[in-house]
């Protein structure tokens, strides 16, 4: 290799590498500001959770005060009421007692005049036997008995009426008024110490919600701005990827079947010569610059020996065909075309002649074979070796769990032989079905039952792996608004040019050429009706240009929006990935079990319990009805050289319906 291809090569190298190294970088930048974000939303869920519980509490204490402040109120009135019923009393004794008092004394000089007066009609009586004063002593014998039995009747009432109120217990119905209103007043200074006690939890609960919401914020906008920076890097990569190294990509497909069935892709641009074809001045083409490849091959190196894999060993490599994919140039082929290879896993042997292994980090080279032809006609005798794709790795994916079944709340259950074994406690349960693997055993696997919150206006997956998306249409749109308007203003300036010119062809079909006044006229109408139709070519042009651009960018958004995320049912949920639900803490998960009353072992039918000691993702206890999205992630718990074998899987969350948790059946239903 001359010293220009390998300085230029050196430079593609050192270039995609770096680029490469920056991606990487900015991957695990990404990663710490996703961790950052999925724990800054977990203190803002406690928060949110925390607070809702003190609001509620100090609803109940408020309430709970405001009744205290009522019978406060209450049994003031009671006090004041018993105080001024002892005094009235004690008063309404004294004077019935005075009463009485007179009313007794009366009584006697009633009897006393009436003893006389009877005396006196006695003697009458004997004396003057039916005279006048007879009738008269008569009279007033009988009035004065007659008063002298109501007076010895009131004072009879007197007496009885002073006994009554004598017994009248005011100063008992006071003293007891007087320990209820003190109790009532201590039990009001507990409620209203209770309720200051909440209303600082409260405020300090709002404080921490507010700081904690801040933090998952900053969070937000500090894994936004990594994501961007992480996207440019990426398309940095494949800009230079793309000019400088034949666009060569590997993509494996995920899920990668590990079987024989499984293939992954190898893709590059056909090499198109730097030369013309034409020689200046030759009617013929030179045809060993028209046809520069003989053909083109493939080789997979591990990514720990990528540095020291050169052109001369890529050369040697040739010697064995299960080493290299070639792939041979058509005849009809355009050298702008794209092609793509697609490899069995079993299909071809690495550079060091062993077969490709799961887990292990590989790289694809893409080496030319020129024709001799094109070699002599450029005096240079090397083939080109391209700089190494990006490194690949073959692993297995875990099945994937589907059809989760919403929780449901059965009858409590000794049957041993069962998941639980929880004595007349309803049992509450997660179903669901994963296909079985082939490869593995039952034990290797653990199926983790993952219960996430489902708050709102928290940053999801899809807002995230949108932003980009956000970002280019965005732009597109302003470019194909300002191409539109240029559009519009030249169609209007097609229809004043051609307007124009109609015009000035009628009026030269109405000027007569007779004398050298019209003639000139017309020169100059003539002269005027071809920059018109100059004006009008070079707007049609200026149309033309301007209509494909349209067209162009209209493609690029409609190519947009085709790679957009496709919108999800819980479009609400917080940021969650496998990468976040592989390290969820061994407490914050359920592990499930074969279902064996389904024959689970045989059927791939699981089912998690969910009970008391249950808690969210974070280490929550679950909250009635509060609403959580069952995820259930394949992880595989083999031997530990295998785990890089193998890619664990999360089920669809995304798409899975959320359900309201309770202890009873009728609320563990799903939620829309």
């Amino acid at each position: 290799m001359n010293s220009y291809n390998e300085n230029l090569h050196s430079s593609v190298l050192s270039s995609l590498e770096s680029q490469e190294m920056t991606k990487k970088q900015l991957s695990t930048q990404l990663d710490s500001s996703m961790f950052t974000l999925y724990y800054a939303e977990g203190a803002e869920i406690v928060a949110q959770e925390k607070l809702d519980s003190t609001t509620k509490m100090y609803q109940d204490k408020q309430h709970i005060n405001n009744v205290v402040v009522v019978n406060k109120n209450m049994s003031d009135n009671l006090l004041l009421s018993a105080n001024q019923q002892k005094t009235y009393i004690t008063q309404s004794v004294s004077n019935m007692a005075v009463c009485a008092s007179n009313i007794q004394i009366a009584s006697n000089s009633i009897v006393r005049l009436a003893s006389d007066i009877g005396s006196i009609y006695s003697i009458i009586n004997a004396a003057d036997y039916g005279t006048q004063i007879y009738q008269q002593s008569l009279e007033a014998y009988n009035l004065i008995n007659k008063t002298a039995y109501h007076a010895e009747e009131t004072s009879q009432h007197a007496m009885e009426a002073s006994a009554s109120i004598a017994e009248v217990s005011s100063a008992t119905i006071a003293d007891e008024a007087k320990l209820t209103n003190t109790s009532v007043n201590n039990l009001l200074q507990v409620t209203t110490a209770d309720l200051n006690a909440v209303t600082a939890i409260l405020t300090a609960d709002n404080a921490t919600k507010s700081q904690a919401s801040m933090a998952t914020r900053s969070a937000e906008g500090a894994i936004k701005c990594s994501k961007v920076e992480y996207e440019a890097s990426k398309k940095a990569y494949k800009i230079n990827n793309d000019k400088f190294n034949q666009n060569l990509e590997v993509k494996v497909p995920k899920p990668f079947d590990s079987s024989e069935k499984g293939s992954f892709t190898v893709s590059f641009d056909y090499y198109k010569s730097p030369f013309s074809v034409k020689d200046k001045g030759a009617e013929t083409p030179n045809l060993g610059l028209e046809k520069p490849v003989q053909n083109y091959n493939i080789i997979l190196v591990k990514d720990s020996k990528k540095s020291f894999f050169n052109v001369s060993t890529a050369e040697d490599l040739l010697n064995n065909p299960s080493q290299f994919k070639r792939i041979p140039v058509l005849q009809d082929s355009n050298t702008s075309d794209k092609v793509s290879v697609s490899l069995g896993s079993n299909e071809l042997l690495d550079s060091d002649n062993e077969p490709l292994s799961l887990g292990e980090s590989y790289v694809a080279f893409l080496l030319i074979v020129f024709t001799e032809n094109y070699k002599k006609e450029i005096n240079t005798f090397d083939e080109y070796l391209s700089a190494p794709s990006e490194k690949f790795t073959l692993t297995h994916t875990l099945n994937q769990a589907e059809k989760i079944k919403p929780p449901k709340v059965s009858d409590a259950s000794t049957d041993k032989n069962k998941l639980h074994d929880h004595k007349n406690v309803p049992v509450t349960t997660i179903n669901f079905t994963v296909k079985k693997e082939d490869k593995l055993k039952i034990s290797e696997i653990n199926y983790r039952c993952l219960l996430l919150p489902y708050p709102d206006d928290f940053l999801t997956n899809a807002e995230l792996n949108s932003l980009e998306y956000k970002i280019e249409t965005s732009e597109v749109d302003e470019e194909i608004i300002t191409v539109e308007e240029e559009v519009k203003f030249l169609k209007d300036e097609i229809e004043n040019l051609n307007s124009g010119i109609t015009q000035l062809n009628t009026e030269a079909s109405k000027t007569p050429k007779t004398d050298a006044k019209n003639t000139t006229e017309a020169d100059l109408a003539k002269q005027k009706n071809n920059n018109f139709k100059d004006a009008l070519n070079e707007a049609k042009a200026k149309l033309a240009t301007a209509t494909e651009l349209l067209k162009k960018l209209n493609g690029e958004k409609a190519d947009i929006e085709k790679s957009s995320p496709k919108p999800v049912k819980n479009d609400k949920a917080f940021f969650f990935n496998l990468n976040l639900a592989e390290n969820v803490p061994a407490g914050n998960y359920t592990l499930a079990q074969a279902d064996k009353a389904a024959s689970g072992a045989e059927n791939g039918t699981f089912e998690a319990l969910i009970d008391s000691t249950t808690t969210d993702n974070f280490g929550n206890p679950l909250i009635e009805d509060k609403k959580y999205i069952p995820v259930i992630l394949s992880f595989y718990n083999g031997a530990e050289i295998s785990k890089s074998k193998y890619t664990n899987s999360l089920s669809d969350w995304e798409n899975t319906t959320p359900f309201s948790y309770s202890v009873t059946d009728k609320e563990t239903t799903p939620t829309n």
